[in-house]
């Protein structure tokens, strides 16, 4: 770390690490890259691409480094590691980082930078070509802005990584922007994906498949979407993306019966999934 726990004058705003953790990610990285050139450092995290992703990043002048996948949390961790500078700024290739969320980061390190461990900010995201500014994906406040003096870090089970620090996290104005998923497909495997991993974190925690979780959860988010989050509001999406909320938590409780079977073992106690 090249300049771990240094306070700057202020006015001054102190060196920041953008890193990216990627994987096969060549049609999105091109978009990604130029809205993070702004950083001191960008780093790009490959955990094994073979789509010619490395090419993209070192072309565009982007910091290269190769490292094992060991899971959201780990490989976060150990990329966070390899960072130059203490303040560290984590992007997805799916996010965008606009000019003026740039200039409210700048701005807010170079004010007071030295009271916080780390910043957060709103999250918006697109979906179908289409915002959604409602309903089970927003508000979306995400912590990824932090100073690794302050204990910076990522904890967490096998998905829905935790971001913490040491201290107080400023929240900004200005939204990073986030293009999840290419299309419908991409959803499916992707809530397939996560469905497992959150099903298989919630059975080592004691967790067991019910009628509940099965039938009356997935209804339950969909209308918490559409009418307490007020997912209707944004219309034909606000209702897709309440109905794909309740199919992920149907699959959720579907692979925790699944892994139930799997492992064979009797079930000591019933929780909703």
């Amino acid at each position: 770390m090249k300049d771990s726990g240094v306070d700057y004058p202020r006015g001054v705003a102190p060196p920041l690490s953008i890193i990216l953790l990627v994987k096969n990610e060549h049609d999105r990285l091109p978009a990604a890259l130029p809205t993070v050139k702004w950083a001191d450092e960008v780093l790009v995290a490959d955990t094994g691409s073979s789509d010619g992703t490395q090419k993209i990043a070192r072309e565009a002048g982007a910091r290269v480094e190769e490292i094992p996948w060991e899971g959201y949390v780990a490989s976060r961790n150990r990329a966070l590691s390899l960072a130059s500078h203490d303040w560290v700024f984590f992007v997805d290739a799916d996010e965008r980082v606009p000019e003026a969320l740039c200039d409210e980061i700048r701005a807010r390190l170079s004010e007071d930078g030295e009271k916080f461990a780390g910043l957060r900010m709103p999250r918006l995201s697109t979906f179908l070509g289409r915002e959604v500014r409602h309903g089970a994906w927003a508000p979306d406040v995400q912590f990824r802005v932090g100073r690794r003096s302050r204990g910076f870090r990522v904890s967490g089970g096998r998905v829905h990584e935790t971001f913490l620090a040491d201290g107080p996290v400023a929240l900004l104005s200005w939204p990073l922007l986030h293009e999840p998923y290419r299309d419908l497909s991409d959803f499916l495997r992707k809530a397939s994906l996560y469905a497992r991993l959150s099903a298989e974190d919630r059975y080592d925690l004691g967790q067991r498949a019910s009628i509940a979780g099965t039938m009356l959860r997935p209804l339950f988010e969909v209308l918490r979407s559409l009418l307490v989050k007020r997912g209707f509001l944004d219309g034909k999406i606000g209702v897709t993306v309440a109905f794909l909320q309740g199919w992920y938590y149907f699959l959720r409780a579907a692979f925790l019966r699944e892994i139930e079977r799997e492992k064979g073992r009797p079930v000591a106690r019933r929780k909703t999934a």
